[in-house]
């Protein structure tokens, strides 16, 4: 038994198989917005080059799976790398393949078909959730034939929304409930302060104008990792915001003071899970610590209506998430290297020459 392979590369044939997206993740039960054709374009939309693909897996004329990818040249250690990585944003939480692994054939076709191609030196794999049947597939199918190595992880808090709001703030310690008491009166004395939730957003209006220009007096702009900062990111974002409101996944908060906005987080909830996307504050108040006066309000408030059993944190195990935190969620990132002389040679840079160099610095320190 085979399947067959299609690439669609056109943007009339990456438009066109929404529809079979849909239908895929409906009969395979992908409850996330980050399974949807809607997410796949905007991505595609955030992409710095426009070669993006998707791998069409057909049983006998029938699609069976999709494959979204992109082809990009960058460094590694100096060495130059033309990688192949399943399509995301730097906002995505986790990805995975439609459907998400649990066909061994899936994975075995994807590795034939890509034996074939010669554009490739690294297939990365990125943001596989550590419990995805697909990492174990892959790492299963790749013994023995292909070279590959876990090339790092990512855990990010989440939150459980479980019980009464009373309940919850009252099991936190004593010093972390004085914490946000001391937050809030600092706010208070600089102003007035409002909180917002935002459920529509127009990609041309105000709002978005605001959020943009908030993220451009964050820590984040400087580092140019900031929506304002970004290359394609206020696209991305106009976009996504257009479709998540379509589908009901927005969720924007804002902090005001005096009208100004000093703190926002952006979220996708479906399903019964928010998902924050990003998060947001102006760098001249940080000492008031608006970000975490939001926090506060977030979490009390996703309690109180009872709609949401989860709450994705963002990636980065800072402490003062950690102090909210029911567990986290871990990623991982995985490199395949194919076959060649070149792919072999950075498959042992990766797992041995930089492995000793680093043992030889810590044995001179």
């Amino acid at each position: 038994m085979s399947w067959r392979v299609r690439r669609l590369t056109t943007a009339p044939e990456l438009q066109a198989v929404a529809s079979v997206w849909s239908e895929l993740a409906e009969q395979h039960g992908h409850a996330t917005p980050f399974a949807t054709h809607d997410w796949f374009e905007c991505c595609r939309i955030a992409a710095a080059t426009p070669n993006v693909e998707v791998l069409q897996l057909e049983d006998a004329g029938v699609p069976v799976g999709l494959i979204p990818l992109h082809r990009r040249t960058t460094k590694l250690r100096g060495f130059p790398v033309r990688y192949l990585s399943l399509l995301d944003c730097p906002d995505s939480p986790f990805g995975d393949l439609i459907p998400a692994g649990g066909d061994r054939l899936l994975v075995a076709t994807l590795l034939d078909h890509l034996a074939t191609r010669s554009d490739w030196d690294i297939l990365e794999l990125g943001r596989l959730p550590i419990e995805s049947t697909t990492l174990k597939l892959f790492e299963g199918e790749l013994e023995g034939r292909l070279r590959c190595r876990r090339a790092g992880s990512e855990k990010s808090p989440y939150l459980a929304i479980d019980g009464t709001w009373q309940d919850f703030y009252g099991s936190r310690s004593q010093r972390f409930k004085k914490t946000i008491r001391n937050i809030q009166n600092r706010l208070a004395r600089l102003g007035t302060i409002t909180v917002e939730e935002h459920r529509t957003l127009d990609p041309q209006g105000r709002l978005l104008e605001e959020l943009i220009d908030l993220t451009g007096r964050s820590w984040k702009a400087d580092r140019g990792v900031a929506i304002a900062t970004m290359p394609r990111m206020r696209e991305f974002f106009s976009e996504l915001s257009r479709r998540a409101a379509q589908h009901g996944w927005l969720s924007l908060w804002l902090l005001r003071l005096d009208g100004r906005p000093i703190a926002m987080e952006y979220q996708l909830r479906a399903n019964g899970v928010a998902y924050a996307l990003r998060a947001d504050y102006d760098l001249d108040y940080a000492t008031a610590s608006p970000g975490s006066s939001l926090n506060f309000e977030v979490a009390r408030a996703l309690f109180e209506r009872g709609d949401v059993r989860e709450y994705h944190m963002g990636p980065g195990l800072n402490e003062y998430k950690m102090r909210w935190a029911s567990g986290t969620h871990e990623t991982v990132r995985l490199h395949v290297h194919r076959p060649g002389l070149y792919p072999t040679l950075l498959h042992l840079l990766e797992t041995r020459a930089v492995p000793t160099a680093r043992r030889l610095r810590e044995r001179l320190r």
